[in-house]
């Protein structure tokens, strides 16, 4: 600690520029955000499932094995030697492509965990802009007012002496004192205001500093993209449900298995003893009955995950009709914004010169100021949601902003 005291008191001394930290990137806030987000465990549970079928397909048995002991005595009958013991082992063996179907599951379950992590990271995208643009625009609002600010107080100082030279009523000046009050109490709102988006910024990041400056140009693609994160995660739903309804198929019955055996016995106590091997195979039979139930519910969950493909791409598409709308929408706004503000500030240049040639009166002034400034605030929002709706064409086409 000490060591970096002494590097900072020279650095001052010297006169050194101290370094500056770079701010954070986009991606870097959008991953920051990503990795603390309660759905964050999602994803890694979902491929260690995955990797629970991975392992139980690369088995060799379709089963745990089974140990048997048996021992047979006359000790308590005839007391003649009698002894025989046995020794089992039972090895399930699998299906025919059950250890395929398996792995397919494994492989879809898989590649669910890691469409998870980029559904996390396309959601948590949409959120950390939306609440860029909210911060963006309480920092326009107050850095707007105060700039009001200082031109109402201006205008007071100046009313001010014209009102003590004569050239105007007192009343003028009251209504400069009480425009100016008016305008302090708005950057007093606009500072509460930016207050409570920064830490809304900063509870869902878990980074107080903004991004480093970027633009976001809307995509080229017309059509939601394949690689859509819930396109993909709905299609490998249906490989899931797909692949389950396989299974319970083929395991129509249970597995054979095959048993081992290890035999020692006599007849009688002069008898000598004899080792013999043997092996069985128990297939069970299966029926259609038993496993309907089970069948009809599979076909079920299919037929659901089909669906629910479907329904995503209505949705997907009707949203990205609604984005491109309202990319529209605000390219049209923003055009009609500065095209108001240019009009607006000529009219109050105009009405500047015109009060301070004591053409007109304080009140025609005001009004064309305070329709300058609603103009210039207009333009700001519009230049903001301009950018946040060419942000959410591209997040509607699936394309995750780095």
């Amino acid at each position: 600690m000490k060591q970096i005291y002494y590097y900072l008191l020279f650095l001052s001394i010297s006169g050194t520029a101290l370094p500056l930290l770079a701010a954070p990137t986009l991606s870097e806030i959008i991953t920051t955000a990503a990795q603390r987000h309660p759905d964050q465990a999602l994803s890694a549970a979902r491929r260690q499932v995955g990797e629970g079928y991975r392992k139980q397909a690369d088995a060799w048995l379709g089963g745990d094995p089974a140990v048997g002991l048996a021992y047979w005595t006359d000790e308590f009958g005839g007391k003649q030697g009698y002894r025989e013991a046995e020794a089992s082992l039972a090895l399930p063996l699998w299906l025919p492509g059950q250890r395929k179907v398996r792995g397919e599951l494994a492989d879809t379950l898989q590649g669910e965990g890691e469409m998870l992590a980029h559904l996390l990271r396309w959601r948590v995208a949409g959120e950390v802009l939306e609440r860029f643009w909210a911060l963006q625009m309480a920092e326009s609002e107050l850095a707007l007012d105060k700039q009001h600010l200082d031109s109402a107080t201006a205008l007071e100082r100046a009313v001010a002496r014209r009102v003590e030279a004569g050239e105007l009523p007192r009343s003028e000046l009251l209504m400069a004192q009480q425009e100016m009050l008016n305008r302090e109490a708005l950057v007093q709102d606009a500072q509460t205001a930016l207050k409570g988006e920064q830490a809304a910024w900063s509870s869902y990041t878990g980074i107080d500093a903004l991004p480093a400056p970027f633009t976001i140009e809307p995509s080229a693609l017309e059509q939601v993209s394949e690689q859509h994160p819930l396109l993909r995660l709905a299609r490998l739903g249906v490989e899931r449900a797909a692949a389950r309804k396989k299974e319970v198929r083929i395991a129509r019955r249970e597995n054979p298995v095959l048993s081992l055996y290890v035999k020692r016995d006599r007849g009688i106590e002069q008898d000598p003893y004899n080792d013999s091997l043997g092996a069985e195979i128990t297939v069970p039979f299966g029926s259609s009955t038993q496993n309907a139930p089970a069948l009809a519910k599979a076909g079920e969950q299919l037929m659901q995950s089909q669906a629910n493909l479907t329904r995503t791409k209505r949705e997907l598409d009707l949203k990205l009709i609604h984005a491109r709308q309202e990319l529209e929408r605000a390219d049209k706004a923003l055009a009609l914004a500065q095209r108001r503000s240019q009009l607006a500030q000529k009219r109050l240049n105009m009405s500047q010169r015109a009060f301070d040639l004591g053409e007109t009166d304080l009140y025609l002034l005001l009004q064309a100021r305070e329709q300058a400034i609603n103009a210039a605030r207009d333009l700001k929002r519009s230049q903001i949601q301009r950018q946040r709706a060419g942000a959410q064409y591209n997040l509607a086409l699936g394309v995750i902003p780095e």
